[in-house]
């Protein structure tokens, strides 16, 4: 995957977590769309899943839900097998963000660890989600 995609895919998946408004141009937009869609499809999500999903509700996720979010942060790099992939967002997200506010998300969320991977990719979307509340 070049660079520019994985850019673009980080800081989709990154601002939905901080609620960070960022310009995505159309091809960033249809390849998060394609990966989301890939995940969908691999984990073979329910309706009910799907429209959870599209609507960022991630309470009281399913076993499907998490794995659906750790799928998509491995797809775009930001997690690699249940890891926080640190370098990759600040690189790619402190573009879109600054280098200083990805940072303070990372140190308040780099340390969380679920039951399992998918728990993991649950509970980072959660803890990016909180930081959007604190002032950086």
């Amino acid at each position: 995957m070049n660079s520019y995609l994985v850019i673009a895919l980080s800081a989709v998946l990154l601002a939905l977590a901080i609620a960070t408004p960022i310009e995505l141009n159309e091809d960033q937009k249809a390849l998060a769309k394609q990966h989301g869609e890939q995940c969908a499809a691999e984990l073979n999500l329910t309706e009910e899943e799907k429209a959870k999903v599209k609507a960022k509700d991630f309470k009281n996720p399913t076993e499907n839900i998490k794995c659906f979010a750790n799928c998509f942060f491995e797809k775009v790099g930001t997690l690699k097998d249940g890891e926080i992939q640190e370098a990759v967002v600040l690189e790619k997200l402190g573009a879109f963000i600054g280098e200083e506010k990805t940072k303070a998300a990372l140190e308040k969320c780099k340390s969380i660890k679920g039951e399992n991977k998918c728990d993991t990719a649950v509970k980072l979307h959660e803890c990016f989600e909180t930081f959007k509340e604190v002032k950086a």
